[in-house]
């Protein structure tokens, strides 16, 4: 698992049918202190997170499952949002 930022919305009309229903966010990952890493994915909304929201995503076959992201073809999906990193 990852943290990460939501910093945008994926629009897509064309979609196979599994994934119509779901937002996609892209994600920029964080690093342990919270900075931003010059890296970013897509990953199924599957909790109902917003734009700038920090969140927990997990990739491969575990963003498989869910109950929303079970039936798709997924390989990053947002499982929790987070509300304070303690130390």
């Amino acid at each position: 698992m990852e943290i990460g930022k939501v910093i945008g919305s994926i629009i897509s009309v064309q979609k196979i049918k599994e994934l119509k229903p779901i937002k996609l966010f892209l994600i920029q990952i964080l690093d342990s202190e919270n900075n931003p890493k010059n890296d970013f994915v897509v990953a199924l909304d599957t909790i109902g997170v917003g734009f700038g929201d920090n969140v927990i995503i997990t990739q491969g076959s575990g963003s498989r499952f869910t109950e929303i992201s079970k039936p798709t073809h997924t390989d990053a999906s947002i499982v929790a949002r987070i509300d304070d990193i303690g130390n």
